[in-house]
């Protein structure tokens, strides 16, 4: 198991976002390039991977977020890698604060591969049955609910060096999605004061399926799987907007919150008949 750790990131005030604290997608950048450092510390720098047609593809991603962090704050990246048979890597990753608190916690299931066929770089020390069994897999749609769509451009010019998106810009989609999400819903800022209640996305499991095509267009697909107890079940798809593929989906976790007193709380009568509509198991996860 190879381990790092690097004080490689300092916070800047263009990584808050509307809420005041450093955006995740911050976190998944630094962690990104921990992961390109250990491809290059076995041989397998960017620019090389470029020339000989080696990928690093993202597979899926597990996230906790722990605490909020600010600008101009000096964050570390702890990383150890697990590698299996046919490239299959798990990076288990946290960022950690100057108190050494941890912030983040992201765990990423990904694969080396050559011209699109596996090409393992590390030692195996696990079957790819147990690193990819390790990641859940994301239960679709039933079909019972609405949902929220939003469609959004894919830019050009927000590709990285291989000509390709990286990760956190499914991260940014996603998000969009929950923006539309509360607005296509019809609540706003005076709404939620009203009722008492926010919600704070705490992470979630992101499972990529398709690369992102620049100048196309993505839409993002939103709902409520399930309320249980102080929690929010979101699910999210992001689909090519002409074909309706799915390329990555979602299962987050977002906690209710009482904006007086600061703690979790249930969801209120108020908050469920909201979401009524978008909520695919209204009871609990006992109807699916």
């Amino acid at each position: 198991m190879a381990v790092t750790e690097e004080q490689h990131v300092r916070t800047r005030f263009s990584d808050l976002d509307t809420q005041r604290h450093t955006t995740s997608r911050t976190y998944e950048d630094s962690c990104l390039g921990e992961r390109y450092k250990l491809l290059e510390g076995a041989g397998y720098s960017w620019k090389r991977m470029i020339e000989e047609s080696v990928r690093l593809q993202t597979i899926g991603a597990d996230i906790r977020f722990l605490a909020q962090q600010m600008e101009n704050t000096n964050l570390s990246v702890r990383t150890s890698l697990s590698s299996g048979a046919d490239g299959f890597l798990v990076f288990t990753q946290e960022v950690v604060d100057p108190s050494g608190k941890v912030a983040a916690e992201i765990r990423t299931l990904a694969r080396t591969e050559k011209e699109g066929k596996p090409f393992p770089i590390f030692p195996v020390q696990e079957s790819a049955e147990a690193l990819v069994s390790s990641f859940e897999s994301v239960t679709p749609f039933s079909g019972r609910c609405e949902r929220a769509s939003v469609n959004r451009d894919l830019f050009f010019c927000e590709r990285n060096p291989f000509g390709e998106y990286n990760p956190s810009h499914y991260w940014r989609l996603l998000e969009e999605g929950r923006w539309n999400f509360t607005a296509e819903c019809g609540l706003s800022l005076d709404d939620l004061v009203a009722m008492d209640t926010t919600l704070f996305y705490m992470g979630g499991k992101i499972r990529y399926h398709k690369p992102l095509v620049a100048g196309q267009k993505a839409t993002v697909k939103t709902w409520i799987r399930s309320f249980e107890k102080i929690w929010s079940r979101m699910r999210q798809e992001i689909t090519d907007s002409e074909t309706g593929e799915v390329l990555a989906e979602s299962l987050d976790d977002l906690l209710v919150v009482s904006v007086s007193k600061s703690r979790p709380k249930k969801a209120g009568e108020d908050m469920l008949k909201v979401f009524s509509k978008v909520t695919e198991f209204p009871e609990g996860e006992g109807e699916k």
